[in-house]
């Protein structure tokens, strides 16, 4: 017969009998370390990936903002170019010089001096329209530009549409975008 006070045999614990048996490890403690030290570096992996990524991302930004610079500018330019009055030739001179290098300027200074008498006399009043801009090639320091733009002359002399297809080389100079060349495309 079983003894009430043994709490081993009626199920019932006593004090301090409450050890639960040791439970064999499924890993051993080598095991371990190499678990934490693959978990280690898979995140050191993920890291270096992220902030690799996130550089890339940024670097793509940078140039692809520097693109839409040098798009605006060439598309500035050929507005300038197009949008004029024979009576105000200073101020239309000045605003097309400004976006023009160096070389440009000697170049464009040579060939208006025909226009600006012709534009003058005549009362020639011009507006233009950009249709379509792109950039072809483009590096850090220079760009290829496609502007497709129409424009209107009225003069004395009566009224002429105009449909021009220019590709401007664009140099950065000092941080800014600037013509160095353009010319018409057949």
């Amino acid at each position: 017969m079983a003894d009430p006070a043994d709490p081993l045999q009626t199920g019932i614990e006593g004090p301090g009998e409450t050890e639960e048996p040791a439970r064999p490890s499924r890993f051993s403690a080598r095991a371990l370390n190499i678990i934490a030290v693959v978990c280690a570096l898979i995140l050191v992996a993920g890291t270096v990936l992220a902030v690799t990524f996130a550089l890339k991302v940024r670097d793509n930004d940078s140039q692809n903002r520097d693109r839409a610079r040098a798009q605006a500018t060439a598309e500035q330019f050929a507005l300038r170019m197009d949008n004029f009055d024979g009576a105000k030739l200073d101020a239309y001179i000045n605003g097309i010089t400004a976006l023009l290098t160096t070389k440009a300027k000697t170049d464009f200074s040579s060939q208006f001096d025909a226009f600006k008498k012709v534009y003058s006399q005549g009362h020639a009043v011009g507006t233009g329209k950009v249709l379509a801009v792109g950039i072809g090639d483009s590096d850090s320091d220079s760009a290829t530009v496609l502007v497709v733009h129409d424009a209107t002359v009225k003069s004395d002399y009566g009224s002429q549409q105009r449909h021009f297809r220019w590709t401007i080389s664009m140099t950065k100079v000092d941080g800014k975008w600037l013509v160095d060349n353009f010319s018409p495309v057949n």
